[in-house]
């Protein structure tokens, strides 16, 4: 019998491929869809569209922009507010909801977009902000259903679970886009969504002790490993106070701010091979999916290997902070290489997928840290970190296109300026970690004695 905690990560893995399902399903619906030709080159988070001269829909390009940008307001908005309402009614079933809601918003998708173009935008942020309930709650559960040697493996699982989908989305979407209709990604992801929400509501419980399947061995196995450290998860009570005041919290929201600048240039990697190389849009896309591939086979292996060192006795926050520096390092690295090695595609994809690859051991540094240093509020605070990190995102595409703009005719002294600016993010991010990331669970985080006999009762 699977242990109930790995039934959560694998729930939660096939959770995050319908998250990016609901997110990429507009990306290459849209190419038969609209019938604006002029929006060749239209980004949506590093997606090229190309319009259809026989599509249904006779959309500008701001109402393009509009449509695809819609769902990551919504997500960007809505993360707090999610992990506050997960610790009022609960995590597993705030999650389930939402994601059901969002799914059969999808599904209606064809039928809201036909009826007004105000409607899907609003069904559009709907789902962005429904999904965006998704990365918070699923920290705060792992917060209480991951012993500690074992958080590396789960929130790896979850990130092998998204960028999968990721990569594979784009292309069965557009395949049933363009064999079956425009409709037809909206419909599979939707129901996709649908079925997941359904079996995920009645199999996942809120902690291991309303698990009534669960074994007492496993329970044991997840208290003893961090029953001394986690605090019981009050309903009424987030100590938002005591989080805003804490140096540790804000070290890691705005080490995650600062890193995912140049962690979103790496989906501009379509943009950079047609602006650089002249490469058409599927050649492109094509290219881009290696550095994808290569991450989910590194990831899951990261994840394993701190485990193991962790659970050797080597302190948690110290191999933490080395293995997101070293990460960060080898990144700022790939990026200032890529500058130089411009008369080179292999070369280029290369130092990207180098950069993808050390761009994980975030989900061992500074993800797993969240719920180290404060087990029973890691939700919140990773929707602290979320929203900031999402702001950040909405600026760096700004900023790129500012850059791109303005060197039209010498595209590469653009690029370079974005890559040079990404690097320094990076080490600005390992050093803000090193001297203010979490070294232990937070005073305010752990549990007092009537904590303690609340944590004992049996529902």
């Amino acid at each position: 019998m699977i242990p109930k905690r790995w039934v959560l990560s694998i729930m939660s893995l096939f959770g995050a491929m319908n998250l990016a399902s609901l997110r990429l399903n507009l990306s290459s619906a849209i190419v038969k869809m609209v019938t604006d030709a002029s929006t060749r080159g239209l980004l949506e988070k590093g997606h090229y569209n190309t319009s259809d001269s026989h599509a249904e829909f006779s959309w500008d390009a701001n109402q393009q922009g509009l449509a695809l940008g819609g769902y990551f307001y919504g997500y960007a908005v809505s993360q707090v507010f999610a992990a506050w309402s997960g610790r009022i009614f609960g995590r597993a079933r705030v999650m389930g909801i939402c994601i059901l809601i969002a799914s059969i918003l999808t599904i209606a998708t064809p039928v809201l977009v036909r009826a007004n173009f105000v409607l899907f935008i609003v069904a559009r942020i709907l789902i962005g902000a429904l999904s965006g309930s998704y990365s918070p709650l699923t920290q705060g559960l792992l917060g209480v259903w991951s012993p500690v040697d074992e958080r590396g493996k789960h929130l790896s699982l979850m990130s092998i679970g998204y960028n999968s989908a990721a990569a594979l989305v784009l292309i069965f979407s557009g395949y049933l886009a363009g064999e079956y209709g425009w409709e037809y990604p909206f419909y599979c992801t939707g129901a996709a969504g649908f079925i997941w929400s359904v079996i995920w509501i009645f199999i996942i419980y809120e902690t291991p002790r309303d698990h009534p399947r669960i074994t007492a061995d496993e329970i044991q196995l997840i208290e003893t490993s961090i029953g001394h450290e986690v605090g019981v998860d009050r309903q009424d009570n987030v100590k938002w106070i005591e989080i805003f005041k804490s140096t540790r919290v804000w070290g890691v929201v705005i080490a995650s701010c600062l890193e995912h600048m140049p962690i979103f240039i790496f989906v501009l990697l379509p943009t950079y091979l047609q602006d650089i190389f002249q490469l058409g849009v599927e050649e492109s896309s094509s290219l881009s999916g290696i550095p994808h591939a290569a991450k989910i086979l590194f990831c899951f292996g990261l994840g394993w290997l701190v485990d193991r060192v962790i659970a050797k006795g080597y302190r948690r926050s110290r191999v933490r902070k080395v293995v997101q520096f070293a990460g960060h390092i080898l990144s700022a690295i790939a990026l200032i290489t890529t500058v130089q090695v411009t008369g080179s595609v292999a070369a280029t994809v290369a130092c990207f997928t180098v950069q993808e690859i050390s761009s994980t051991a975030n989900v061992v540094g500074i993800y797993a840290s969240v719920i180290d240093m404060a087990p029973g509020f890691s939700g919140v605070i990773s929707a602290l970190c979320n929203t900031a990190s999402a702001m950040t995102e909405l600026l760096t595409s700004h900023y790129a296109g500012i850059l791109r703009q303005a060197n039209v005719t010498k595209p590469v002294v653009g690029w370079s300026a974005l890559f040079f600016t990404g690097a320094a993010l990076y080490l600005a991010s390992s050093v803000c970690f090193i001297l203010f990331g979490p070294s232990e669970v937070e005073q305010w985080a752990r549990k007092d004695n009537e904590d303690s006999k609340l944590l004992q009762e049996r529902p």
